[in-house]
């Protein structure tokens, strides 16, 4: 969609591509753009997530497919860790990141447990009585009443099965920190205001780790300003 430079986006857990379809309207008018549906989420919900470097495999195989070369790969979340990890295996075969409301950091400790929570209470009770939590969780509390039946719709279609093998290929990721210093091409990272799921602290840490880095703070939003702005 669109013409110019390339722009591939990659969508967060339990998300799918419309996730990003209002910037995607906004920048196809000066980039070539493409959203995918990840493994098990959205119309590929009837594929494996497997685990990141996996993912990044297929995702990367998809690229050759549609003769995607040399593209600007951005990440929301979840797939800022793909981006980490598309980096790392094939970072010479893009031409800059961004990092949307994520990290390339593996998870901590406590992160890991809190997975492994959702996992158990995903097993028990099924995906439908995790999404209104979640979904409460990925914007700023001033828009959690304006957003809340419309994120709901967007995630409500995800299988059990999916929500599991995303979880446990987040929890077992690697750091990609390293990579990322080494990377030395134009990288952006996107932050809410209001996003609790990463301090600023964390991403200035890692912007001052690269070649060439911005970082962009956005008021008033959370963990979507994509879909909060």
């Amino acid at each position: 969609m669109g013409r110019g430079p390339h722009l591939c986006f990659l969508h967060g857990f339990c998300e799918n591509q419309t996730i990003w379809k209002n910037l995607v309207e906004k920048l196809s008018e000066n980039y070539t753009c493409t959203s995918i549906d990840l493994p098990g989420f959205g119309f590929s919900a009837d594929l494996k997530f497997g685990s990141i470097p996996e993912v990044v495999v297929q995702i990367r195989e998809l690229f050759k497919k549609l003769d995607i070369i040399n593209p600007i790969l951005i990440g929301h979340s979840m797939g800022g860790y793909l981006v980490a990890e598309y980096i790392k295996q094939f970072g010479d075969e893009i031409n800059a990141a961004a990092f949307v409301h994520s990290s390339t950091r593996a998870d901590n400790v406590l992160k890991k447990q809190n997975r492994e929570k959702v996992i158990n209470f995903v097993l028990k009770n099924g995906g439908a009585k995790f999404f209104p939590s979640f979904v409460d969780g990925l914007v700023a509390d001033r828009n959690r009443e304006k957003y809340q039946t419309e994120l709901l719709n967007l995630v409500q279609n995800t299988p059990d099965s999916s929500i599991i093998d995303a979880l446990n290929a987040m929890k077992n990721r690697e750091d990609r920190l390293d990579a990322l210093s080494q990377f030395g091409k134009p990288t952006l990272f996107i932050m809410g205001a209001e996003d609790n799921h990463y301090s600023s602290e964390e991403i200035y840490h890692q912007a001052s780790r690269c070649k060439l880095s911005q970082i962009d703070i956005i008021e008033n939003v959370g963990h979507l300003s994509m879909f909060e702005n």
